[in-house]
């Protein structure tokens, strides 16, 4: 699993999997084009947290929040963030690598590193596992008892915000007009 590999150490984690009646590819095509916007709970818990409009594909909103893609095959995708996320401006307190090596190599004891990944195992013939799974490492003892309260307090939205993601993913996934329509070629 490509984030045994990102996140293998870590004292936070929030694991969320839906099984969807649908093929493997399918599934995972649902989870590039779905959009946080379709989810009436993103919109006000986006809100609420300060992280602005969910707009575009989730990759489209993740990268804009500072996220980084750190690993795309097609069974899992792996984004990560390094911040001091208890911060009252958050958006300001996170570091900004560029790459997966700096990431990994990132070792500053006043922040904590963070890895969201989102799987699709097929399971059997036309049914898929669809899953999330977050990792938080606090890389200093301040840190993790920052990150500790502010893990009590977020932690239920998150999951909120997970499983409306699962959902949105399913329909999507399951809809007679589940993506948007090709272009023609010319």
């Amino acid at each position: 699993m490509l984030l045994d590999d990102v996140l293998p150490k870590y004292e936070f984690s929030e694991r969320h999997a839906i099984v969807v009646a649908a093929p493997r590819a399918v599934v995972r095509r649902a989870t590039e084009v779905w959009q946080p916007a379709e989810s009436p709970l993103w919109r006000p818990l986006l809100w609420l947290r300060g992280l602005g409009r969910a707009e575009g594909t989730v990759r489209q909103w993740a990268e804009s929040m500072g996220f980084l893609c750190l690993a795309d095959t097609e069974e899992e995708v792996v984004y990560g963030q390094i911040g001091r996320f208890w911060s009252i401006r958050e958006r300001e307190a996170l570091a900004s690598p560029r790459s997966a090596e700096q990431f990994l190599a990132f070792d500053d004891a006043r922040y904590a590193v963070a890895a969201m990944s989102v799987r699709v195992d097929a399971l059997d013939a036309g049914r898929t596992r669809l899953s999330t799974e977050t990792r938080v490492h606090a890389l200093g003892a301040h840190a993790r008892r920052r990150f500790r309260l502010y893990w009590l307090l977020i932690r239920p939205f998150s999951g909120l915000l997970r499983g409306a993601m699962l959902r949105g993913v399913r329909k999507r996934a399951l809809g007679p007009s589940s993506f948007p329509p090709a272009r023609p070629e010319r």
